[in-house]
């Protein structure tokens, strides 16, 4: 029996790009003079800081069940509705109260904690941030130098900041996600013999129910 994959429908060979809100300006009024290097290489950027922000939105699944083991609703519907609403700083937040009132928040739960929070900040960077290009400690007095180096910096909107944006990090920040995905399903594995049984709590994708 075939497997299909139906969200896979586009027939189109055509190039997909990222285009900067000037790129875009410069079409609106027909006057499309592109740089196209630059255009590619901003897609490319784009591509992995995408992939950094989905790899990371798996580790909110399994936060959010890390929560509601630790609270125990008798209404799951309800509580994941009401989970759902909150940003994730406010969720890793309730875990931490919940485990240190249980009093397990020992130096294990303290380090998967803080790693989350810099996992989590660094998303947040890569998604709310803006990238630009620019010759390398700014730009130069005319005429421009032969030899240009070239960089491109990703501009904190919240703190008016501006650092260097590289593939390599990119990457990382996608190995430090899945790394830290991993952690935390060691921890959970620890996590659930430390940790109060909840009573109505009947299991997850990724915690198990408590054996009676």
């Amino acid at each position: 029996m075939p497997i299909e994959s139906v969200s896979f429908d586009d027939q189109s060979d055509e190039p997909l790009y990222v285009f900067s809100g000037n790129d875009l300006l410069l079409s609106h009024y027909d006057r499309v003079d592109l740089d196209w290097e630059e255009v590619v290489e901003r897609t490319e950027l784009d591509e992995r800081r995408g992939l950094v922000v989905l790899q990371v939105g798996v580790i909110e699944d399994l936060l959010d069940e890390f929560v509601e083991y630790m609270e125990d609703p008798i209404d799951h519907a309800a509580f994941v509705a009401e989970l759902e609403t909150q940003m994730i700083g406010k969720r890793i937040g309730r875990f931490e109260t919940s485990i240190r009132r249980a009093g397990i928040l020992d130096a294990r739960s303290h380090g998967e904690i803080d790693e989350l929070r810099r996992i989590v900040q660094r998303r947040n960077e890569l998604t709310h941030g803006t990238i630009y290009r620019r010759p390398v400690g700014g730009w130069p007095k005319l005429p421009l130098p032969r030899d240009l180096q070239l960089e491109w910096l990703l501009y904190d909107r919240r703190s008016h900041t501006s650092a260097r944006i590289t593939t390599s990090r990119l990457r990382q920040d996608l190995y430090d996600a899945i790394g830290l995905f991993t952690e935390l399903l060691k921890y959970a594995e620890y996590f659930v013999t430390v940790a109060p049984s909840p009573v109505n709590f009947r299991g997850g994708h990724y915690l198990a129910a408590p054996t009676p």
